[in-house]
């Protein structure tokens, strides 16, 4: 309604005005015609981007792999180089695997077949000194604990990580016949792109068949970076020997981007202001006094006034005069820093203290809303990405793997993970609320082991070898709920 009455208003005015200045009347009937038309274009929302205010979006429509395609490798190499020299991201990275990965995300081996067989032994045998040894990798740098680490790490500065299944002889002198190599992105050759000789298509050296699965890899026999020189060899890798781990974020991903992306840019700014502040505080220690004068060289003055130390006594002319410099001061450095290191925290799905180390303003209540807020986020990473993308299918080629050297179906065992034990925040309130949760049916006790992160099948043996141990000696604790049933009975004495 008030638009129209604007509109009236003006069409009356510009009526007014045209026997007087036509030119004048017809430029503004032009002007408002081309508004009418502008607003009509705008639009409802200004989230739209249609405004002044909305310049800045970058509005498109491509898919997720074209939107990642020019960007993706710079902003790898991007983030190995803050990796390198940003204590922030360094420390991001490092709380990341913390909390996730910690020691490792634990295999335990459910026997699926009859309670002694000895091939169950044989089984937990040869996982134990394969996957469990540096014998895992091809590197011999990791077992399968530790490549979990580098895996989920490479995977937040990078964006994604290859892990490849080479075969081995037994003649090799592995428990197994096989090993894992641990490859970077930049292995898979991005030339290999688009429609392929076989029929096949593929997309950054990923090929797809014509129903869009995986079918192989087109990778360098070497790093591209490194010193070798030249264009190395491409080999095709069959996709069953590739296990590619990333975090997709949109329907028709098929490549990861670093985690850093929305914040790389601030980090390396404020990185940058922070190093200026050091320089200004580096400068105001640089207290210096300007002696003016009339006479006398400046190797002589200095001669002249010796060295200032505390307490002494400086003697000038009168025509001289000793002026000091006023250092310069930081003020509102530590609000500022805090504020934006807060941002960069949420940004990457970790709380503040966690990333600074700054504890100095929280409390079990806190403490305990920060947990709420990342433990999702952590529990994601592991079920999702860690669990669901790289141990499911590493314990599918060990299956593989025991199954040729020992003859063992598969069908008999399976690997179950458990990710390490969360820390407490206050374990006289946090035990006992699981206690009550066991009591009232909320929890099983099997659950409460697992969110501990120990494996309910040991756990309930080791109870057992205990107990009968305890038995067997004559031992009683009070912790033991079957203390009453394991004291001895009181002889019966009688007199005589």
């Amino acid at each position: 309604m008030a638009r129209s009455r604007r509109l009236k208003l003006a069409t009356r005015l510009n009526n007014m005005i045209a026997p007087f200045a036509p030119s004048l009347a017809l430029g503004r009937e032009a002007a408002m015609m081309r508004r009418e038309v502008l607003l009509q274009q705008a639009g409802h929302y200004q989230g739209a981007g249609r405004s002044a205010r909305g310049k800045d979006f970058r509005v498109n429509r491509t898919d997720a792999v074209e939107a990642m395609r020019g960007d993706r490798d710079r902003l790898s190499w991007i983030g190995r180089d803050m990796l390198r020299n940003n204590p922030r991201v360094k420390r991001i990275r490092r709380q990341l695997v913390n909390n996730v990965v910690g020691s490792g995300i634990r295999p335990s081996i459910k026997w699926l077949g009859e309670e002694g067989d000895p091939r169950k032994q044989r089984v937990e045998q040869l996982f134990k000194r394969h996957c469990m040894k540096l014998n895992f990798d091809a590197d011999g740098q990791f077992n399968i604990l530790g490549m979990q680490g580098l895996a989920f790490g490479s995977t937040a500065i990078d964006g994604e990580i290859l892990l490849r299944r080479r075969f081995r002889s037994l003649r090799d002198g592995y428990p197994l016949n096989f090993q894992v190599q641990a490859l970077e992105a930049d292995y898979l050759n991005r030339q290999i792109d688009g429609e392929l000789s076989n029929g096949n298509y593929a997309i950054d050296g990923i090929e797809f068949n014509l129903i869009g699965k995986r079918v192989a890899y087109h990778l360098f026999t070497d790093h591209p970076g490194g010193r070798k020189g030249g264009t190395p060899a491409t080999r095709r890798v069959d996709a069953k020997n590739i296990i590619h781990v990333y975090d997709p974020e949109r329907a028709g991903q098929v490549r990861g981007i670093s985690w850093f992306a929305p914040v790389i840019t601030l980090l390396h700014e404020l990185q940058k202001y922070q190093d200026g502040q050091v320089k200004r505080q580096e400068i105001a220690a640089l207290f210096a006094g300007i002696l003016k004068g009339n006479s006398g060289s400046a190797e002589e003055l200095e001669a002249d006034i010796g060295v200032l130390e505390a307490g002494s006594i400086l003697q000038i002319g009168d025509d001289e005069t000793l002026d000091f410099t006023d250092p310069p001061t930081v003020e509102g450095y530590e609000p500022f820093m805090r504020v934006t290191d807060r941002v960069i925290a949420a940004a990457m799905g970790i709380t503040y203290e966690s990333m600074t180390g700054d504890y100095s303003n929280v409390n079990f209540s806190s403490g305990r809303m920060g947990r709420n807020d990342i433990d999702p986020n952590t529990r994601d990473w592991q079920e999702n990405l860690m669990i669901g993308r790289m141990c499911s299918p590493l314990g599918e080629w060990t299956a593989e793997a025991i199954e040729d050297v020992a003859d063992v179906p598969r069908d008999l065992w399976e690997l179950n993970w458990t990710p390490p034990v969360r820390p407490v925040i206050d374990p006289s309130k946090e035990y006992k609320a699981n206690e009550t949760a066991m009591r009232s049916g909320q929890k099983s006790r099997r659950q409460v082991i697992r969110e501990g992160g120990g494996d309910p099948e040991k756990v309930e043996a080791e109870i057992i070898e205990e107990r009968q141990k305890a038995k067997t000696e004559g031992l009683v604790f009070s912790s033991d709920d079957g203390a009453k049933a394991q004291t001895p009975a009181k002889k019966e004495t009688t007199n005589d």
